[in-house]
């Protein structure tokens, strides 16, 4: 498809469908969400040189911006400031404290192109994988500083890109490499909730599997619709969530009692002044409880996962660092499991 075709079916799509997202319109045209852009009339996309940890080291000098993290089923979008980046070589890490509002994990290794983009009054930062996935895009506010902004823009525009896509890598889940209760062995002397990842590796499987193979008391499937059920729970309870979205090159979170719960369409949704959490819930396939032990106690998760195995959503309550999980959270945790158990 040429670029002024491709250009041509895009406005077609928005005449029709306006509140399409580019994303789902780059999928339904069989091209990659960069290349849409750049074909998109009215856009303005200028390529930029700073990419991976350059770039982020940028980010608090920025002041307040809108960043949007997502994958197929979940969009989640923070407003915040940047507090100065920490973490070395091909990973970066974003926390909340006195000097910054944005939570976030960067994995550069799936950055690989960076654009400005102007598109009539919104102005952004955008990044994409090699495959021409967008790994997050960061939004001007009105209190950004906006002459860091420019200076950025321009004095690091590049020249013209023509990009080389790389096939998007499929997701392939991974079987354990050994037993089952080697596995829930390992997993019941976990000190700390950060050591599960490492727990995966050491066994070779992902998540989902590893949740399939546990035990009910370590990992329970429940009805996908209790998610919704959750966070109107969270709600009324005034329970703080820690919300997770994550794709290849990034993890965004978000702490705080939702607020305004409202379902359009398929699309589940928090609206806060600087938090919006999208979550297809058509597109979960499973949701699960899990539980992990630490130092301070027993920590419990509630995930979507999509058909593909891949994580949609994660949920946490609210828990610092050397303090024992939220009582209001865990019985929650422990409603939605008797309902699981009452089911099956």
């Amino acid at each position: 498809m040429t670029e002024s075709t491709l250009a041509s079916a895009w406005l077609q799509l928005k005449q029709d469908q306006p509140s399409l997202r580019i994303r789902n319109a780059a999928e339904l045209l069989g091209v990659s969400e960069l290349e849409l852009l750049l074909a998109q009339p009215g856009a303005n996309a200028v390529p930029l040189q700073p990419t991976g940890r350059d770039l982020a080291l940028h980010l608090p000098g920025l002041g307040r911006l809108m960043a949007l993290v997502r994958n197929d089923n979940a969009v989640h979008e923070t407003s915040g400031r940047f507090a100065d980046l920490q973490g070395g070589g091909m990973m970066g890490m974003f926390l909340t404290g006195e000097l910054g509002e944005q939570d976030q994990r960067f994995f550069f290794r799936n950055w690989r192109y960076t654009l400005a983009v102007t598109e009539g009054e919104r102005q952004s930062i955008q990044v994409f994988d090699d495959s021409g996935t967008a790994v997050i895009k960061l939004y001007r506010l009105v209190d950004t500083q906006i002459a860091h902004w420019e200076n950025l823009v321009a004095q690091h525009s590049d020249t013209p890109i023509t990009p080389e896509f790389a096939e998007a890598p499929a997701y392939e889940r991974t079987s354990l490499s050994g037993s089952a209760e080697a596995m829930m062995q390992d997993w019941r002397a976990l000190t700390d909730v950060h050591q599960f990842n490492t727990l995966l590796k050491n066994h070779g499987v992902d998540r989902l599997s590893a949740f399939e193979a546990a035990d009910d008391d370590l990992a329970l499937q429940v009805d996908a619709h209790l998610i919704e059920t959750a966070l109107f729970a969270c709600q009324l309870r005034q329970i703080p969530l820690m919300t997770f979205v994550s794709n290849r090159g990034a993890v965004q979170i978000h702490t705080r009692v939702p607020g305004t719960l409202r379902r359009t369409g398929p699309w589940f949704n928090i609206l806060d002044p600087d938090f919006n959490l999208h979550l297809n819930t058509e597109g979960l396939a499973s949701a699960w409880i899990s539980r992990r032990p630490t130092v301070d106690g027993w920590v419990h998760s509630l995930e979507g996962f999509d058909e593909q195995g891949r994580s949609v959503v994660q949920f946490f309550g609210q828990r610092a660092e050397g303090r024992h999980e939220r009582e209001d959270w865990r019985a929650l945790m422990d409603e939605l499991v008797s309902k699981a158990v009452v089911a099956a």
